[in-house]
C-alpha cells in the first residue's frame, strides 16, 4: 500500500479546503437567481454564453471516468484505448457539437427543458413517461463517480472511506440544491480551469520523471508488447463495443440540458468544438498516466489500478500541485454528479409528478420539490457507492452502455426521420430496454456481440418497421 498521507502537505490541504469553500459560497450567492422558476433553476434561463458553455460542457463531458477510468484503462490495456475510444469519441461527437446541438437549441420549442420533454414533443406523453423512468437507473453511475472522489480523499487523509463519501456527497447535494444550473455554470467554469492546468502539470511531471515519453513507452512494451499496439490485443467486437460507447453523449441528458441553456445555436458550435480539442489532450494525458502507473507501481497496478494512478500523481508532482490535481478530480466528480442530480430531480418532479400526477404544480413548488428529490437521490447515491468500489470502468460500461442502447435511436430518429410516429418512438424505446436486459444478463452477450451494438440494431429495426406500419394511420389522424 502507498502511504499518501505522508506525502500530503499543508499547502495541499489549503488548496482543497479553499476549493470546497468557494464551491459552497457560489451555491449561496446564486441561490436567489436560480429560485425564480424551473427554467431558471434547470437551464439558467437559457442565457449561458460561449465562455461559460465551454466550462459547463467540458465539465459534463469529461468526468472522473475521464481521469480515473481512462487511467485504469491505460494501466490494464495500454495505449490502444486512445485509438479505440479517445480518438473515436472526439470524431463521433463532432456532429453533436456542430449540427445536433444547434438544431436542438434553435428549432425545439421553449417549453422543452428536459429529455423526456423532448420525447413528448417528438412523440407523445407515454413515450415521455418511459424515457423518464428509463433515465433513473443509469443515475447509479453517479455513485461510481463519488467512489472515485471519496477514494482519493481517503487516500490522502487516512480517514474512513465511507466518511469521505459522505463529506463529498453532502457538499455536492448542498450546492446543487441551492443554486441549480446557475451555480453549476459558475463552478464548472472554475473546474474547467483547474482540470486544464492540472492535466498540463501532470503531463510535464510524467515527461520529466521518465526523461521523455519514449522511455516510458519502451518500458510499457517490455511489460506487455500488446500494450503498445493500436488494438491492444482486443478482437474486432471488443473494439467495436468501445467505439460505439463513444456515442454515449448522443443519449446523455446533460448534453441536451447544456444545449438548452445556451443563448444560441452558434454559441454551441464554437464552445463544443473547443471542448473536443481540450478533451483529446486531457484524455490522452490520463491514459499516459495510467501507463506510468504500470511501470512505477507494478504491484499496486495489478491489484488496484486507481491506487497506482494516484501514486504516480503524488510522486511526479511537487507540493501544492498535488492538491491542485486532487482538486481537478474533485472538480470532475462534482461537476458531473451535481448536473445529474439536478437532472434526476427534474425528471422526478417536472416530468413525472407534474407531467402525470399534478399538472397544476406551481413554479415555486416545482423548484422546491426538485430540491427535495436532489437530497433524496444524493443520499441514496452515497449508500450506492458500495456497488462500485472495485472500479469505475464497470460502471461506465453498464450505465453508459444502457443509455446508448436504449435512447439513441428514438432521439436521433425523432430529430431527423421524416416518417417518425409516436408508436415507433414508444415501442423502440420499450422493447430495446427489455432487449438490453435480455442480451446482457439473460443471454450473457451471445457470440461476443456487444450489447450496445446489438440493441442499437434491434432498436433501428423496431423503429423503422413500426413507423412504416403506423405512419399512414397517424398521418390521417393529424389531418382529421
Amino acid at each position: 500500500m502507498i502511504n499518501f498521507a505522508e506525502i500530503w502537505s499543508t499547502l495541499d490541504w489549503m488548496i482543497i479546503v479553499a476549493y470546497f469553500a468557494v464551491i459552497i459560497l457560489v451555491g449561496l450567492v446564486m441561490r436567489k437567481r436560480a429560485s425564480k422558476n424551473m427554467k431558471s433553476f434547470f437551464v439558467a434561463s437559457r442565457r449561458l454564453t460561449i465562455p461559460v458553455l465551454v466550462g459547463v460542457g467540458a465539465a459534463s463531458w469529461y468526468d472522473s471516468w475521464t481521469i480515473v477510468g481512462l487511467a485504469e484503462c491505460g494501466t490494464t490495456m495500454g495505449i490502444c484505448i486512445i485509438f479505440i475510444y479517445v480518438i473515436p469519441t472526439a470524431i463521433l461527437r463532432l456532429p453533436l457539437a456542430v449540427w445536433i446541438g444547434p438544431l436542438v437549441r434553435n428549432k425545439i420549442p421553449d417549453w422543452v427543458i428536459t429529455m423526456p420533454d423532448l420525447m413528448a414533443y417528438m412523440y407523445d406523453k407515454r413515450t415521455k413517461l418511459v424515457m423518464a423512468l428509463g433515465m433513473l437507473p443509469p443515475f447509479l453511475y453517479e455513485a461510481a463517480l463519488l467512489t472515485a472522489g471519496g477514494q482519493v480523499i481517503s487516500y490522502v487523509t487516512g480517514m474512513n472511506m465511507w466518511v469521505a463519501f459522505v463529506i463529498l456527497g453532502v457538499i455536492i447535494i448542498f450546492y446543487t440544491s441551492l443554486s441549480g444550473l446557475w451555480g453549476l455554470a459558475v463552478t464548472d467554469m472554475m473546474q474547467f480551469v483547474v482540470m486544464s492546468v492540472a492535466a498540463g502539470v501532470l503531463c510535464f511531471g510524467i515527461y520529466a520523471h521518465f526523461q521523455g515519453f519514449g522511455s516510458l513507452f519502451d518500458q510499457v512494451e517490455a511489460v506487455n508488447p500488446e500494450f503498445m499496439t493500436i488494438t491492444g490485443g482486443n478482437d474486432f467486437m471488443a473494439i467495436l463495443g468501445w467505439v460505439i460507447s463513444a456515442l454515449a453523449m448522443y443519449a446523455n441528458s446533460q448534453s441536451y440540458q447544456r444545449f438548452g441553456s445556451s443563448k444560441s445555436g452558434g454559441d454551441i458550435k464554437v464552445s463544443y468544438t473547443c471542448i473536443m480539442i481540450f478533451g483529446l489532450f486531457f484524455s490522452t494525458v490520463m491514459v499516459i498516466a495510467g501507463m506510468a502507473a504500470l511501470i512505477t507501481f507494478p504491484e499496486a497496478a495489478a491489484q488496484a489500478p486507481s491506487e497506482a494512478f494516484w501514486g504516480v500523481v503524488f510522486t511526479t508532482l511537487p507540493i501544492g500541485l498535488r492538491g491542485l490535481f486532487v482538486a481537478a478530480l474533485l472538480s470532475a466528480v462534482m461537476s458531473t454528479v451535481s448536473a445529474d442530480y439536478l437532472i434526476a430531480g427534474a425528471v422526478v418532479i417536472h416530468d413525472i409528478v407534474k407531467g402525470f400526477f399534478k399538472p397544476s404544480l406551481s413554479d415555486k413548488a416545482e423548484v422546491f420539490g426538485t430540491r427535495v428529490v436532489i437530497w433524496c437521490i444524493g443520499i441514496f447515491m452515497i449508500v450506492a457507492t458500495y456497488f462500485w468500489q472495485d472500479g469505475i470502468s464497470k460502471a461506465y460500461y453498464y450505465c453508459g452502455g444502457f443509455q446508448v442502447a436504449a435512447f439513441i435511436v428514438p432521439l436521433m430518429f425523432g430529430l431527423f426521420y421524416r416518417k417518425k410516429t409516436a408508436a415507433a418512438g414508444f415501442w423502440s424505446l420499450v422493447l430495446t430496454i427489455i432487449a438490453y436486459a435480455v442480451w446482457q444478463f439473460a443471454l450473457g452477450i451471445p457470440w461476443g456481440i456487444p450489447t450496445n451494438l446489438a440493441c442499437i440494431l434491434f432498436s433501428m429495426i423496431v423503429y423503422v418497421v413500426v413507423a412504416k406500419i403506423t405512419y399512414k394511420g397517424e398521418e390521417k389522424k393529424a389531418i382529421a
